[in-house]
């Protein structure tokens, strides 16, 4: 090595173990390519305040050697490149000479062991064990370090993670549920049992929940038997319990746990969850003994908060496919625990699901006000609630309030689970009125599906349909601009959600290929896949147009192609043709003044969105546009108006709100 070669930078603006993978990968790889390796510990706009004074874990000289100060960073990453942009190489050949021609490299991978295209994941992931050593800890530091390696390491030990405090107790995060992040306690009863000859370490940010495992399992130990850490700052706690945590043989914890997996990850194995540890039969014992416990209320919990999210987690177990039906037992329990003065937001919406699958569409209707009522629910538990309405009032055909009330969810969370599984049931059972919609292809939207979401949500989906889901992205591909949510937004940059969306089209055998809502439909998908020309969308569109030319969506399409393709004359005359199809839809009033603003024609192309504001009456979106304009015009009084309904159609949303007091509301 000459002093000339470039050296591998690490930084991470996160927290602690974060933090630490990305030293140990530092140190890996300086090993591997024969350099160095620098920190940059400070980076710009770091979140992370308990880290700032790194003098708490790590020696003056060593972070003399291995800190960088801003200008010393700023010298070393004038020409880096970050180490992702080697790792689809198929031979180290360019990393090396980029190494020496004297060139560094910015390391930021912070949750992953990494390894190259080349290179054997499996013989580098245990040497991270190890490296951590080579890390310059303060004598205080190593002196527990030392500690929980004799006590722990090579004794095959598991540990467990608990995840509670906070999410169960604190404002405002036990108002919605964390099903990946939280499991019951009998699940860790399981494998402690079939463990019980093994010494054992729970960690947890709830230390009495501890206290009660060790009455039953007294092998289980906690932090303070390895080190008192009760007086410790911070970051020195949270570096000393995770690196005990990694002394362990096996790591095992809730399915998303950022602690735990980096703690997993330092001590270079993979974090288990139940499902690695436990057999089907055990886990299933495991969630009956949750249920048993949670019909006596709050009294088996730590408190009301603890019983309400468990209970949240339980009723994957309930609904799971296949399983007999037991909405009338999670329907006395949610009543006990709500009687027991559970106050979590969310619990009103997991009853009016109870009532909703029991048919008591009334009584779930009457169930969702009140959780509408609540100020502390979440967006997203708010759209949903929304979707749930609209299916309640649907089943009573009530099909315009059933219609508003999709409309509000959908447009404020349109790619919500739970959002579109009840938003397929009323487009399937005709239960809500379309004219509250955007123009767009309804026939061809309920026959365009997606598979099964195989992720958590609140609804359990066999409960409200038979058939797949509508994919909803179809109605997002020509009104994603309608949408608050921002990645809902970003449609047209996700290519893994517009091949979902292709797939779904090349699945659907209810109309052939030369369809015209097929062929218009396939035009503009085509494009933003990269699969079609603009030129050619455009031919086939003007086609589509000539056998169907009074449908003002096909317009639109046209509108949008022509401008893709810098010709704005064109895009300007067809987005008339499709406002003449349907002069006083606010919807199209809307695209033609979003279309003009991108023209050019600002002020003119901003009066339209105004004017589809007095029109429409249930888009947050467009009645906040029109109230930004106004308030950007100066115009409070009027901006008002717009902001006022738009924060009402959807209050969980905080720029209307943050509008709304500029604009003196």
């Amino acid at each position: 090595m000459t002093s000339k070669k470039g050296v591998f930078i690490g930084q991470r603006k996160d927290r602690m173990g974060a933090r630490l993978l990305m030293m140990l990968t530092c140190i890996r790889l300086a090993e591997d390519f024969e350099t160095t390796y620098r920190v940059n510990w400070f980076p710009q706009g770091a979140d992370a305040p308990e880290l700032d004074q790194p003098k708490e874990l790590f020696t003056k000289s060593w972070m003399e050697d291995h800190f960088l100060s801003q200008k010393e960073f700023g010298k070393l990453t004038q020409n880096a490149l970050p180490i992702w942009s080697f790792q689809n190489d198929t031979s180290p050949d360019r990393l090396i000479a980029h190494l020496n021609a004297g060139r560094s490299v910015v390391v930021e991978e912070g949750f992953e062991v990494l390894a190259f295209a080349w290179e054997d994941i499996e013989a580098i992931r245990p040497r991270y064990r190890d490296f951590i050593h080579r890390i310059g800890f303060t004598d205080e530091i190593r002196a527990i370090m030392e500690r929980a390696d004799a006590k722990l390491s090579g004794q095959g030990v598991s540990a467990y993670h608990i995840r509670r405090g906070d999410i169960l107790n604190g404002l405002p995060w036990k108002h919605t549920t964390w099903p990946a992040k939280i499991e019951p306690e009998e699940l860790y009863e399981a494998h402690l049992e079939k463990n019980a000859d093994k010494t054992a370490i729970m960690f947890s940010d709830q230390p009495e929940l501890i206290a009660r495992f060790q009455k039953r399992f007294p092998k289980l130990l906690k932090m303070s038997d390895i080190a008192d850490v009760s007086g410790m700052t911070r970051a020195k706690r949270d570096f000393v319990e995770l690196y005990t945590m990694s002394r362990a043989d096996q790591v095992i914890a809730p399915v998303i746990s950022a602690f735990s997996m980096a703690a997993a990850r330092v001590s270079g194995q993979q974090r288990k969850v139940f499902r690695d540890v436990l057999t089907e039969e055990e886990i299933a014992r495991a969630n009956e003994f949750t249920i048993e416990k949670l019909h006596a209320g709050a009294d088996g919990f730590l408190n009301a908060s603890e019983a309400s999210h468990i209970y949240s987690k339980a009723l994957f177990h309930m609904n799971r496919l296949h399983s007999d039906d037991r909405t009338v037992e999670a329907t006395s329990i949610a009543e006990r625990l709500m009687e027991d003065g559970a106050d979590n937001a969310f619990l009103p919406l997991l009853q009016a699901l109870n009532l909703f699958y029991s048919g008591k569409w009334g009584a779930s209707a009457e169930m969702i006000e009140n959780a509408l009522r609540n100020p502390n629910v979440w967006p997203e538990d708010y759209a949903v609630c929304g979707a749930l309405k609209a299916a309640a009032l649907g089943e009573k055909r009530k099909r315009w309030q059933a219609g508003q009330a999709f409309s509000r969810a959908f447009w404020a969370k349109p790619i919500r689970p739970d959002v579109l599984v009840f938003g397929s049931r009323v487009v399937y059972r005709d239960q809500i009125s379309l004219r509250l919609f955007p123009p767009t292809d309804w026939s061809l939207q309920k026959v365009i599906r997606r598979p099964w979401f195989n992720f958590n949500s609140h609804v359990a989906q066999r409960k409200v349909l038979v058939r797949l889901p509508c994919n909803f992205d179809f109605l997002l591909l020509d009104w994603s601009e309608l949408s608050l949510d921002q990645k809902a937004r970003r449609l047209l940059e996700n290519q893994p959600r517009l091949k979902q969306l292709h797939d779904g089209l090349i699945r659907m055998t209810d109309m052939p290929d030369s369809d015209p809502r097929v062929q218009s439909f396939s035009a503009k998908l085509g494009v933003h896949l990269g699969e079609t020309s603009i030129a050619k969308a455009i031919d086939a569109t003007r086609l589509v147009l000539a056998g169907v030319p009074d449908n003002p969506l096909y317009h639109k399409r046209l509108a949008e192609l022509y401008q893709a393709d810098g010709i704005e004359s064109a895009a300007r005359i067809k987005m008339a043709d499709a406002l003449a199809c349907d002069p006083g839809n606010a919807f199209l009033i809307f695209a033609m003044g979003q279309l003009l603003e991108k023209n050019g024609a600002v002020e003119q192309g901003q009066n339209q969105i105004i004017q589809a504001a007095e029109i429409d009456d249930n888009t947050a979106a467009i009645q906040g546009e029109a109230g930004r304009i106004l308030l950007q015009r100066g115009e409070k009084g009027k901006a008002r108006r717009y902001l006022k309904k738009a924060h009402d159609l959807f209050p969980p949303y905080k720029r209307f709100a943050n509008q709304l007091k500029r604009a003196g509301g």
